[in-house]
């Protein structure tokens, strides 16, 4: 039986419209070809070929395996070389044919940089799981200790800016910009407040139409110049615990000049490091097996069946292991994760690799073993 994945996770990843100029129907000839089409979302690979356009403009697909539902809509994909994904609303189904409306269509150009080797499946195993704590006190997390790290790290971090502080929520009054942080997770970074001109960084959140569609433009500009914030840096910090809690938020303002860019470089830094030390403290190894679906020189899947693993990656989307080749000395790594699916008893845990500890010899080990099992 052939079902439906679940999605618990799925890392971003940057999709634009398919070229106008990419004919689909000769994107489909040619992906038939080579590496093929599949159906998106299920437990099974399921390929598909193109059949045809009709007059109306629908097109008609057909399924090598016929999976339980298909719902009211479906998706074919072309990977790994040339990644576009097509939904279709699904207009009828007989039998392994289907025939689907155009609903939208595009491309990523984040191509996979390595081939996976499937062939390690019952050869190589994940152990020693270094995951975060899920019993978590949370108000100890965000208490006094918490407040500390954080302090710290921005004094020796923004040494050469003194100006710059740290404003905590428990200690804050509320006010129109820390309610945009905390609805649109983004930091707010005005270069020129009297234009109302964000930073030109796609990481920061433009409230200009914001304060347009809550009439409150001109008192904004008129309150920054009264307050003589000619441009300012806010940045937010959240600690997740399953969601995202709002804890505290850098602040740099100034009344002339526009804050610099290598401050918010700088609060980058600041973020990555609180996030490191506190979910350090609150981790613990979890020493359990895991069959290894798949490797490749970037990245590792995880067939992983204990729901610890699950819950704790839910709080801290990260993990250390030890991958296991048979016969071999265990290689730790450090994974970030990409994607979370279940599928029936089980989830499917797709990462990266951020980090091989020792030195480049026990890269060219692991990647010398993956060699090797192809």
């Amino acid at each position: 039986m052939i079902n439906l994945v679940k999605h618990h996770f799925q890392s971003d990843r940057d999709f634009v419209p398919l070229e106008e100029s990419q004919n689909l129907q000769d994107l489909y000839k040619q992906m038939m070809e080579a590496e093929g089409i599949y159906l998106k979302g299920y437990d099974t690979h399921i390929k598909v070929r193109f059949k045809g356009q009709r007059p109306d403009g629908n097109h008609i697909f057909e399924m090598e395996s016929i999976p339980e539902s298909l719902g009211n809509s479906f998706t074919v994909h072309t990977t790994p070389s040339f990644h576009a994904e097509v939904e279709y609303e699904l207009i009828s189904q007989k039998d392994n044919l289907l025939l689907g409306k155009l609903k939208e269509k595009k491309q990523t150009f984040f191509v996979r940089q390595d081939p996976r080797n499937h062939k390690v499946l019952g050869n190589v195993l994940a152990s020693n799981f270094l995951i975060a704590k899920t019993d978590i006190d949370f108000s100890k997390l965000t208490g006094v200790s918490s407040q500390v790290i954080l302090t710290d790290i921005h004094r020796n971090l923004l040494k050469d800016y003194p100006q710059s502080k740290v404003v905590f929520l428990s200690s804050s009054v509320n006010s129109d910009e820390i309610e945009l942080m905390q609805n649109y997770k983004k930091p707010l970074y005005l270069i020129n407040t009297q234009m109302m001109e964000s930073a030109p960084l796609k990481e920061v959140f433009d409230p200009k139409s914001s304060f347009e569609e809550d009439f409150l433009l001109e008192d904004k500009i008129a309150e920054y110049k009264r307050k003589k914030m000619g441009s300012f840096l806010y940045y937010p910090i959240f600690i997740q615990m399953n969601d995202l809690h709002f804890f505290a938020y850098l602040s740099l303002e100034y009344e002339k000049s526009p804050v610099p860019q290598a401050v918010f470089d700088l609060y980058k830094e600041v973020e990555a490091t609180f996030q490191e030390r506190i979910m350090d403290s609150n981790t613990h190894i979890l020493d359990i097996k895991q069959n290894v679906l798949n490797i490749s020189k970037t990245g590792v899947a995880i067939e992983v069946r204990d729901r610890e693993i699950i819950k704790s990656l839910k709080i801290k989307p990260s993990m250390t292991i030890d991958i296991n080749f048979k016969m071999q000395a265990p290689i730790r790594m450090a994974l970030e994760l990409r994607h979370m699916e279940e599928v029936n008893d089980f989830f499917i845990i797709g990462s990266r690799i951020v980090g091989v500890s020792g030195d480049k010899k026990a890269k060219d080990i692991y990647h010398s073993l993956i060699d090797f099992f192809r």
